[in-house]
């Protein structure tokens, strides 16, 4: 499947289309034909303007002409016109708008917050919902072990060197979790005797402790390890469970970790009124745990790119426009259909060409921040315009 890492053994590829004809390449070609265009308030100060401008220069000319007609002082009635055509020049409200959009993008750059123009800073200040991706954007996009039990006489420290043992010579990145987390606490590794991988499923190994097993509750179903004595739902990541000649002695729990300030950041989201809504192609169960602690409002788990779009169809017929945040290949559909789309720095090329703000520093609060920044500098905007109107009617 594209995007899928092959870890070991080989593949035999056909290739049935060219680059031009791949999905890569269309999305790549639709974000490069979209038609650049200036904010809505930008184009209503241009048409503004242009019945402004003739308006007032039409008046200057009354004022010129008419009353030197009649009283024959050509000289005061010019110097009146050319005052009131000064004063009356729209430079303030034409360049009050371009100005405050420069000024919110430069301060935007100088936190890491990329905006593609103002046409991105006006549409991320009117927002009903953020949908967000899981691996990469809420969480760090690395596996880690979080916790270990045992569930006989062994202690922690000797099931994780027994499984890391077991595990040293495999590439799966649970495996390396494992042998990471081991190596951290400089635990020393024993070299099997006799291994055996076991794709999907884990691994049979002969150690000094005896026959161990290691690897998924299928393993251990199929050879006769009994469960009284471990917990069925081992909470949010997946489970390495281990046993020694047949008995089992306990499990390690590795899973993603979630980001360190992503938690604050969909609190202040919350805070903004904006509704918090997480699609991913994982699980249900480690989808719903991520959301829990992350405190995002609604999940949806095991979807395609195609069912993230029409999710976000919904969700903007309920919530109004509707801001995606991604990083990944298989974001970028969705990042370009959003009213908003938000690339995390990290993320693929093709994600961050196909966004309208990239957030180049990775952080998840960086998008509350964006926000913020976009709504300061349309109230500023709509300040300048206020007083420039205010100016020129006087």
């Amino acid at each position: 499947t594209s995007g899928c890492v092959n870890t070991s053994g080989q593949l035999k590829i056909r290739v049935e289309k060219p680059l031009s004809e791949s999905m890569v390449t269309r999305i790549l070609d639709s974000v490069e034909n979209a038609a650049a265009s200036k904010p809505k308030i930008d184009r209503f100060i241009t048409r503004f303007s242009k019945v402004y401008t003739p308006i007032v220069v039409t008046l200057a000319l009354v004022t010129a002409i008419i009353p030197s007609l009649v009283t024959g002082n050509w000289h005061q009635w010019i110097y009146t016109a050319i005052t009131f055509l000064v004063m009356s020049c729209p430079c303030a409200l034409v360049l009050s708008v371009p100005l405050a959009f420069f000024s919110g993008i430069g301060a935007g750059s100088k936190k890491g917050i990329l905006f593609k123009g103002g046409v991105a800073m006006e549409a991320l200040s009117n927002l009903g919902a953020v949908v967000m991706d899981k691996t990469g954007t809420v969480t760090e996009g690395n596996f880690k072990l979080q916790n270990i039990v045992s569930t006989g006489s062994i202690s922690a420290d000797e099931l994780l060197r027994i499984t890391a043992s077991c595990e040293q010579f495999s590439t799966h990145p649970i495996a390396v979790s494992i042998v990471t987390a081991a190596q951290e606490k400089g635990i020393s590794l024993e070299k099997p005797a006799s291994l055996e991988e076991i794709a999907g499923h884990g691994i049979s190994a002969s150690l000094a402790a005896g026959k161990v097993l290691c690897g998924n509750q299928k393993l251990m179903d199929e050879n006769g390890v009994a469960f009284d004595s471990a917990p069925i739902d081992v909470g949010y990541g997946s489970e390495v469970f281990l046993a020694v000649d047949g008995k089992l002695a306990g499990y390690l729990v590795i899973s993603d970790t979630l980001k360190a300030d992503a938690k604050s950041a969909i609190a202040r989201l919350k805070k903004m009124g904006l509704r918090t809504v997480m699609l991913t192609g994982d699980a249900q169960e480690s989808a719903e745990a991520v959301a829990k602690m992350a405190g995002i409002d609604e999940v949806h788990a095991k979807l395609l790119p195609q069912d993230k779009l029409s999710i976000m169809t919904k969700l903007r017929e309920q919530n109004g426009n509707v801001m995606f945040v991604g990083d990944g290949i298989n974001d970028a559909p969705a990042l370009t259909r959003a009213d908003m789309g938000i690339a995390i720095g990290a993320g693929t090329d093709i994600a961050i060409d196909a966004a309208d703000v990239v957030l180049m520093k990775s952080r998840l609060s960086d998008v509350p921040a964006a926000i913020r920044l976009s709504r300061a500098t349309l109230r500023n905007i709509h300040e300048n315009l206020f007083w420039a109107f205010f100016y020129n009617v006087i």
